[in-house]
């Protein structure tokens, strides 16, 4: 393991002990900072372990997160097209607007303080993933007591689903974390303003801030925040006969409209091809499976084992005693409506993807901590060992939450022969990419990468990079042009055809398996 990132995740255990000092003094607000901290250190520590760009969806996102340094406001994905290409397909287009620009906007931010490079990709989702964990611990507050905060916060530092999606391992990464983020951020400012005595204002129009950036990471979902707001209002008389409560409503909604109407009102303007495809793409993952991503109507709820595994019996044990007397009198409405918002619009939807529903984990992990909560306290009330005890549950939670064994086998050389293929052979392949830009001179246009890898290779490397081949007339046009081209050769790379193989043609070998 490389030296920096033993250090951090060092730090990350000490700071978790300094936490957990802190809170069994009852000294909660230092507790979760240090808890931040010590999230904060584990998360730059997983995201270094592997220096190479991830598949699906990560290396996407670099590239066009890298793009986004020469134009803010024109995010693409092959910056500089020679060959003929289908703008409606995102893995190979130029324009890029296959999701809204927030998280690739921090990436790129991230880029220009930092520099190109894994690790600056990963921190801004590192940061969030942190940061994130005050509002679910003044949601477990607001709802349940601090001591369901903390846990939930917890919980959530140490959940090895968030730590995969920072990684860049799981699919959709970044923006699930940039999501999740603001949508829990939305549902908290929203219940520190129902409860607000002082300043309601702050917290509503902070609700439309959060919603709006919620909509400009991934679309309409992040609308959810109003879901239960309306449903409030809808529900409870009280609240309904509250006069100010529409004007704070209607301002802020139009917080959210501030936000997000400008970058579409841009996009149909500037880009109104790509635009609308996008648009009408989006739509179309409600009533249609796209790209071969079906499940039944339960997919979700059978795809809690693959997010939360074991986690998933104390989610259910505090579902279980949200019936009884006691927390049912607690304001769980809006928690409750926006997780079944979420579970019933996507199970509703044809096109079913793994994290889409990741989005309510802090809801699921309040449950857990609710329950885990409960268990430390009847331990309590029938151990007379209940120190020992309390401290063994939480190991085996910890523990379990955390599943250890799978973060070695994704970003470690502790892993199967197969996994450990595949890691040798990204390591190797990145190793090239690097040294693209002193293989090839510039001005050159590179061929015959393997499949969907010049992605990774135009993200390390200021060369335009093609794995697809041009027919021998497009290359003769290419020429014709004046592009000198450039072809990459190697056990990984496909045959060349004959009009490849001329002598104005650069061949450079690389180890590429």
């Amino acid at each position: 393991m490389p030296v920096r990132e033993l250090v951090l995740l060092t730090l990350s255990g000490m700071l978790l002990v300094l936490s957990g000092w802190r809170y069994r003094r009852g000294q909660l607000p230092q507790a979760v900072v240090v808890l931040m901290a010590a999230a904060l250190a584990l998360r730059l520590g997983i995201a270094g372990l592997n220096p190479f760009l991830h598949d699906w969806d990560e290396r996407f996102h670099a590239l066009v997160a890298k793009n986004l340094l020469t134009d803010w406001t024109r995010p693409v994905l092959r910056a500089t097209p020679v060959l003929v290409y289908d703008y409606r397909h995102w893995c190979c287009n130029s324009l890029w607007l296959h999701k809204p620009p927030l998280f690739l906007w921090q990436i790129a931010g991230s880029f220009w303080l930092f520099g190109v490079n894994e690790l600056a990709l990963r921190l801004p989702s590192a940061v969030m993933g942190a940061l994130v964990i005050w509002p679910i611990y003044r949601l477990g507050c607001l709802v349940f007591s601090p001591a369901v905060g903390y846990y939930a916060g917890l919980l959530f530092a140490l959940a090895y689903y968030p730590l995969e999606l920072t990684s860049g391992w799981q699919s959709v990464d970044h923006a699930d974390v940039a999501f999740l983020s603001y949508v829990t951020g939305s549902l908290w400012a929203y219940y520190e303003y129902r409860q607000a005595a002082a300043h309601p204002w702050r917290w509503a129009l902070l609700t439309g801030l959060l919603a709006g950036a919620a909509v400009l990471c991934k679309w309409l979902p992040g609308l959810v925040v109003y879901a239960a707001w309306g449903v409030d209002i809808i529900v409870c008389t009280v609240r309904r006969r509250q006069g100010p409560q529409y004007a704070q409503l209607l301002a802020a909604a139009a917080v959210t409209l501030a936000v997000v109407l400008p970058w579409q009102l841009y996009i149909h303007h500037r880009f109104p091809l790509e635009s609308a495809f996008e648009q009408e793409y989006a739509a179309r993952h409600f009533g249609e499976v796209l790209e071969d991503k079906s499940g039944p109507w339960y997919f979700y709820l059978t795809n809690l084992w693959y997010q939360y595994q074991w986690m998933v019996l104390l989610i259910a044990g505090g579902l279980g005693l949200l019936f009884t007397p006691a927390i049912w009198q607690r304001p769980l409405r809006p928690l409750l409506i926006a997780a079944g918002a979420i579970f019933g619009f996507f199970s509703l939807a044809a096109t079913k993807m793994v994290s889409y529903t990741y989005v309510v984990a802090p809801i699921l992990l309040l449950l857990a901590a609710l329950a885990w909560t409960e268990a430390a306290q009847w331990l309590k009330r029938s151990s007379r060992a209940w120190h020992l005890s309390g401290a063994l549950l939480a190991a085996l939670v910890l523990y379990l939450n955390l599943r250890p064994t799978s973060l070695l086998k994704h970003h470690t050389a502790y892993t199967t022969p197969a996994l450990q293929k595949d890691r040798q052979r990204k390591l190797q392949h990145t190793a090239v990419y690097r040294q693209l830009d002193a293989l090839v001179p510039a001005g050159y246009l590179v061929l015959n990468a393997p499949p969907f890898e010049d992605i990774e290779a135009m993200f390390y490397s200021q060369r335009n990079v093609y794995w697809e081949r041009p027919n021998e007339p497009e290359y003769r046009e290419l020429r014709g042009q004046g592009i000198r081209v450039a072809v990459l050769t190697g056990p990984g790379t496909a045959a060349l055809p004959a009009y490849l193989q001329g002598p104005e043609v650069l061949v450079v070998p690389v180890p590429l398996d």
